[in-house]
């Protein structure tokens, strides 16, 4: 109570506490304060010398997402007294800073009783946009998207995305013929279909196996074109740079209401993917499997994320669809932009804006749009991510 009485003003949820021995004490707490994971592990160390009994030496901190911790920060009071009026303060804490995997919640850990259930809900504008149609290069609509969550235990998250437009037409007037299922290319049709729309409904359960290993359970209207069940497998040590996961879906074609129907149209899609991250701030990824037209192939994916937020990069997918098959564009390919919403605002922020630009909408290579998937939740607060912010260990 008294750590959540001093951290929760700063955006820090303490939702566990476990004392390990005289003089050790595990804290597991989540990070809805900024997007630096280092500036949350630095917080709550220093909330734990100010509140801990004076036996307690060592700090074990876990970020925590949902009901997952991601990594065990292990920090040594003595040296947070030592090194903070220290010129060189952050990179001598962090040479003495440990990184272990966290293993899944242990016996003996207190959870907080102020944590769940857990509401939140916000509402805001958005804007959809459409590129280079050949009739009319830029298109958009705009319009106002309500998004609520709520965690009634641990792990299990309810979540619903709602938007309703307001002006403009994303929908364009080139209709796309398609060899392959029009998984894709009948855009228009959900964008015409209704000015308010259930982009997304959806139930997940995450847990974490072992100390090492993460899993995701997801269904419902999981897109605004594609419902039903999607299951994740992630392996990803805390320190490890490599990562590996497997991903298996059914997925039914939604009504171009956006509603609550669905249309005559499913298959079963998944993947197994490799992750590495780079130095520099690079990631590559690569996904193989089938994808929601029905074809099998590969996406490879190169991405660099800067040290003020901003994520940038490039993919292209090829599968067993001929050219000729796939048509204008050959095969898929685009880039990816993701801005964090503190860089417009100037205040601390977890969340970010991010677009895809692709030369054209085709069916091949269609992958299912699932919101929460493994290794974005987690990889930020593993070792790379928390050390590539070091610097903010001290704010």
């Amino acid at each position: 109570k008294r750590l959540n009485g001093e951290l929760a003003e700063q955006g820090l949820i303490v939702t566990g506490l476990r004392v390990v021995s005289a003089t050790q004490v595990e804290v597991q707490y989540r990070n809805g304060y900024s997007r630096t994971q280092a500036t949350g592990v630095g917080r709550v160390a220093r909330a734990m010398t100010r509140i801990m009994p004076s036996a307690v030496e060592t700090f074990r901190i876990v970020p925590e997402t949902a009901n997952m911790g991601t990594a065990e920060v292990v920090i040594r009071r003595s040296d947070l007294e030592r090194l903070v009026a220290a010129p060189d303060r952050e990179a001598a804490l962090l040479a003495r800073t440990g990184f272990v995997d966290d293993a899944p919640r242990e016996a003996g850990t207190v959870l907080s009783e102020d944590v769940f259930p857990r509401l939140s809900y916000g509402i805001g504008p958005y804007v959809r946009r459409v590129f280079f149609d050949p009739n009319q290069p830029i298109r958009f609509e705009a319009g106002l998207r309500f998004q609520g969550e709520y965690e009634p235990v641990a792990g299990l998250i309810l979540s619903t995305s709602l938007s309703t437009r307001l002006f403009g037409k994303a929908a364009t007037d080139n209709d796309q013929a398609s060899a392959l299922p029009p998984v894709r290319t009948e855009f228009n049709r959900y964008a015409e279909g209704s000015d308010f729309a259930m982009d997304r409904l959806q139930a997940a359960y995450y847990v974490k196996p072992t100390r090492t290993t993460y899993a995701r359970v997801t269904a419902g209207y999981l897109e605004r074109m594609f419902g039903g069940v999607s299951a994740e497998l992630l392996w990803k040590p805390a320190a490890s740079r490599l990562g590996l996961g497997a991903e298996v879906n059914y997925a039914r074609k939604r009504d171009y209401g956006v509603d609550f129907g669905f249309l005559d149209y499913d298959v079963v899609t998944g993947h197994v993917s490799a992750y590495y991250e780079l130095p520099n701030g690079f990631d590559a990824q690569i996904d193989v499997g089938r994808y929601l037209a029905g074809d099998v192939g590969a996406t490879f994916t190169l991405s660099r994320t800067f040290r003020n937020g901003w994520e940038v990069g490039a993919y292209a997918t090829v599968t067993d669809v001929d050219a000729e098959t796939f048509g204008e564009g050959s095969f898929d390919k685009g880039i990816k932009v993701s801005i964090p919403v503190e860089w417009f605002t100037g205040k601390p922020s977890t969340t970010a804006i991010g677009t895809t630009l692709s030369s054209i909408t085709r069916d091949g290579g269609a992958r299912l749009n699932v919101n929460g998937r493994l290794y974005d939740t987690v990889v930020d607060s593993q070792k790379t991510g928390v050390t590539d912010q070091w610097g903010s260990v001290w704010r």
